[in-house]
């Protein structure tokens, strides 16, 4: 009976290890993968996931050095660092300081497949006291309602009739600039908004995820567009919305590069957008943070917050947009 008890014990342990071995080997290769993102969307793809990979990753290396104590979780805890590396700017990154003058606030969401109660989010956005509201996924029709009399907004662009793309409200009659990319038709539109003593360009788009190879072709269009509307403004640039991509993608990481943009959610922490969870203690983290706010340096956020859950597959955006000082 010892004997069996030993054995059923040594094959149990053993399982876990190859399970062990499995997942933090994925993990590991994919952590170094992603870094090649411009030799296949595959592995750009995997770049959203860094947050996971270092968690499981950290898991994987804990469990294997209890059980097995080997080399092998050398490897995993050289994953969990470097992912944890590209991970920390969110919180230990820091914004400008403003100048203290008139700020301008946008929320942006993407109701993408709809919402669990319609009235609930568009209750939100008319809420929002914002001076742009950015909806990405939907129909005009579905924004109508916001159109009320009495109502602040205004729709200064939307798609073409019975199409899903962006709807744009303002308190104002903003200038809107439409640009489209050559292949896949999306829009790239800039919204000139007044913010203190200037102006202030928005610039927004709305795409996939870079799943499979056409997605990605469209990714890496609407990240070549966007970088050409944010460069040939000549007055401060603030790009929001639901771009497709993280910041660790080889497009975002590129858009940065050329165009002096940042990603204004540094120091904020991590904010994931998609897709909304509700699991207790975890369901913040389950998500990744592809709704973003990046901004040219002479801008800065006041404000800049998720949420809260208004029954879309993405949390809304709202950030307020300042002069920086300096």
């Amino acid at each position: 009976m010892t004997v069996r008890t030993a054995g059923f014990g040594t094959a149990v342990t053993q399982t876990i290890n190859v399970i062990i071995i499995a997942i933090g080997g994925f993990v590991t290769v994919a952590t170094v993968l992603a870094f090649f993102g411009n030799a296949w969307w595959l592995f750009d793809y995997l770049a959203n996931f860094r947050w996971h990979f270092m968690w499981i990753g950290l898991i994987c290396t804990i469990v294997y050095a209890l059980a097995a104590r080997g080399l092998v979780g050398i490897g995993f805890a050289i994953a969990v660092a470097i992912n944890a590396f590209l991970i920390a700017p969110l919180y230990i990154g820091n914004q400008p300081a403003s100048t203290g003058e008139d700020a301008v606030k946008v929320v942006t969401v993407d109701m993408r497949g709809g919402v669990d109660d319609g009235e609930r989010a568009l209750r939100f956005l008319f809420d929002s006291d914002a001076q742009v509201i950015i909806v990405s996924g939907v129909t005009t029709e579905r924004i109508d309602p916001i159109i009320v009399e009495g109502s602040p907004y205004q729709i200064i662009a939307n798609p073409p009739e019975d199409t899903t793309g962006i709807v744009v409200l303002a308190q104002d009659a903003y200038s809107v600039s439409e640009r489209r990319t050559p292949t896949f038709d999306e829009a790239v539109l800039s919204i000139s908004v007044p913010a203190g003593s200037g102006t202030v360009d928005v610039v927004t788009s709305w795409g996939f995820v870079g799943s499979d190879s056409t997605r990605a072709e469209a990714l890496d269009e609407r990240f070549t567009l966007i970088a050409e509307v944010a460069a040939a403004s000549d007055r401060p640039v603030a790009v929001v919305g639901n771009l497709g991509a993280t910041r660790w993608t080889a497009p975002m990481r590129a858009l940065l590069g050329d165009t002096g943009l940042r990603d204004a959610m540094e120091g904020r922490g991590y904010l994931s957008t998609w897709p909304v969870s509700d699991f207790p203690l975890i369901g913040g983290w389950i998500g990744i943070p592809v709704d973003v706010v990046l901004m040219s340096p002479e801008l800065t956020p006041l404000s800049l917050v998720t949420g809260p859950d208004i029954g879309a597959h993405h949390l809304p955006v709202t950030t307020i947009i300042g002069p920086a000082a300096g």
